[in-house]
């Protein structure tokens, strides 16, 4: 008898603990499910800029190469530093050695070397608004490639989290109206599916090199504005 006792109150329990969980199943059944889209678009001013600079010497041994380059990049660095930039924002971005063979038509199978190539690139971070004279300083110091120029925001994730919380905000105001249509609520949030921030930067890929001439003017960079969209996926319950 009192084992029976023992096994109904655990019977018991079992389920008064499972009636939440049915009820709420119950409940979940006149639930009406809508999946929304949302998006939001905007355009920011870009307040950074990186530049990419390249200085290219050619000479008959490696360290000669190495030598001329290393004179003239540190020459573009101090210049650099002398307008403002420090040292922390001009970075080696890229440095190749290469060997240039001769062009002859005498049938070798290795081909003779008749000197070397150095590339030393750097990227440089400065505001938008000093790019033109971080350029024109740059050349008048010896660098004779200008690879690439782009601008972008300095808290870039902020800006992103920004657009991402607008879309979702888009997709539960078209969930509302759904919901207003239907004489119903939005009662629950089920899924929210973020596709993803397109972040389209003003760039600038070229390749600049030193003008000729005394009467050389000033470089125009015109910086534009950085474009941002996002788009989400949203399901949610109406009551």
């Amino acid at each position: 008898m009192c084992k029976f006792i023992k096994v109904l109150s655990v019977s018991l329990l079992l389920l008064v603990a499972t009636l939440p969980t049915a009820l709420a199943s119950e409940t979940n059944l006149n639930a009406t499910e809508v999946q929304v889209s949302g998006s939001f678009q905007e355009e920011v001013a870009p307040d950074i800029a990186y530049i990419n600079l390249g200085t290219v010497t050619e000479a008959e041994s490696v360290a000669a190469a190495q030598a001329q380059n290393a004179k003239v990049s540190e020459n573009i660095r101090q210049q650099l530093e002398d307008l403002g930039i420090k040292a922390e924002y001009i970075k080696t971005a890229h440095y190749s050695v290469t060997p240039l063979y001769k062009n002859d038509d005498t049938g070798r199978r290795t081909p003779s070397i008749r000197g070397y190539q150095i590339t030393n690139s750097i990227m440089v971070t400065t505001s938008p608004n000093k790019t033109g004279e971080v350029i024109d300083t740059a050349l008048e110091a010896g660098a004779n490639q200008v690879n690439t120029i782009r601008f972008g925001k300095k808290d870039e994730t902020g800006v992103r989290n920004a657009v991402i919380a607008q879309a979702v905000r888009d997709a539960l105001s078209k969930a509302d109206a759904i919901a207003a249509a239907l004489n119903k609520q939005v009662v629950r949030v089920k899924t929210v599916n973020e596709n993803g921030v397109t972040f389209h930067s003003p760039e600038i890929a070229t390749r600049l090199y030193k003008a000729v001439g005394d009467n050389q003017v000033s470089t125009p960079i015109s910086a534009g504005m950085i474009e941002l969209s996002a788009n989400v996926q949203v399901i949610v319950e109406l009551e």
